[in-house]
């Protein structure tokens, strides 16, 4: 398929990746099935060494929308920043390169838009993993709160991206991007982080006045799998994050004590992951200076060393982790499941 020369895309579907060739191609299946189909998808390519590039490129052939973009090779901001750059739609929607959408996705997310006027739109996901025995799948934002179209305010996405909490993790959602608000306020990834970037992103957005709405509506698939970066953080990552929060304030003063609170979470966070560098490394000593008095960085420590323990044990059980949430709570729709499964069917060859 190809879009008519006299109609632009009304969204852009922004994809990194690198070394994605297991999974490139059932995302892409996903983005092309989109009920909306004027769209275009935006694929950049930061350097594999495996058969993604060609992958893409095979999508390409059969399906005009599909445009492969070389990458800088500078981090995860910088490519994100060349996928916004490349992007020519009126919104952009992100869709990593591991994770599927389901069909109506894009449609349900435009509707959104279209309701409130949002500056960014998100739907709730469905985490997933893939073993041997079959698919497990949950609603990501499971708590009774999320199960109603609401705005997120802005202190509200903050406590959310506290490290160690209970809370939703909202920076993990994908959103819909109004183009023109993020160029109109200049507002890019940030390229000295390398994780949290996303999260960054949209908290940038709404500093500047841009409307955050929720959908509950379980339409991005979000993969659970052994070689995601998600949950890997580094010292220096935190320090990154700390000192972009630090930029937050010196632009609103007004959000000191909310800011402050979150460098405070990543300070404890970062001393968390020094003393159990210590410990792997039997510098006993060293770990309770890394965590001091800092009671963050104490509770973070215990929680990691009680699901170590438990893993060890052959206790621990990831999909329970949120089960007390998840209690009440309805369950991803069945035709939603069902759509899951036909994305993760084999292609059929050629393309």
């Amino acid at each position: 398929m190809t879009l008519p020369r006299h109609l632009s895309p009304i969204i852009s579907v922004l994809m990194v990746a690198r070394n994605a060739a297991r999974f490139i191609d059932a995302a892409l299946r996903s983005a092309r099935a989109q009920t909306l189909r004027q769209i275009e998808i935006v694929v950049v390519d930061d350097g594999s060494i495996d058969e993604t590039a060609s992958i893409v490129r095979s999508h390409a052939k059969v399906d005009g929308r599909v445009r492969l973009v070389a990458g800088p090779s500078r981090g995860l901001g910088a490519v994100r920043n060349v996928s916004i750059a490349s992007a020519r739609g009126r919104f952009a929607a992100v869709l990593d390169a591991d994770d599927l959408l389901h069909p109506d996705h894009l449609e349900a997310l435009l509707a959104l838009q279209a309701a409130t006027g949002a500056a960014i739109c998100a739907s709730n996901m469905v985490a997933f993993s893939q073993a041997a025995r079959g698919i497990t799948a949950s609603a990501f934002a499971a708590g009774q709160e999320w199960q109603c179209r609401r705005e997120i305010a802005l202190d509200e996405y903050i406590r959310c991206g506290m490290i160690g909490t209970r809370n939703v993790s909202l920076g993990y959602l994908k959103p819909l991007f109004d183009m023109r608000f993020l160029r109109d306020f200049n507002i890019a990834y940030d390229e000295r982080l390398r994780v949290g970037e996303d999260f960054d992103l949209v908290l940038r957005a709404m500093l500047a006045g841009g409307r955050f709405h929720f959908s509950p509506q379980t339409t991005y698939y979000y993969r659970r799998h052994a070689q995601s970066t998600s949950h890997r953080l580094a010292q220096s990552d935190l320090r990154g994050l700390m000192a972009a929060a630090r930029d937050y304030m010196l632009h609103r003063p007004d959000l000191g004590l909310l800011l402050g609170g979150r460098i405070d979470n990543l300070e404890g966070a970062r001393r968390q992951i020094g003393a159990l560098e210590a410990l792997r490394a039997g510098r006993m000593l060293t770990a309770l200076r890394c965590v001091g008095r800092h009671p963050g960085a104490r509770d973070l420590l215990l929680s990691s060393l009680r699901e170590s323990c438990l893993k060890r044990l052959g206790l621990w059980d990831d999909g329970d982790r949120n089960a007390a949430d998840r209690a009440g709570c309805p369950a991803v729709p069945g035709n939603h499941l069902t759509a899951l499964r036909r994305l993760l069917q084999p292609a059929p060859s050629p393309f």
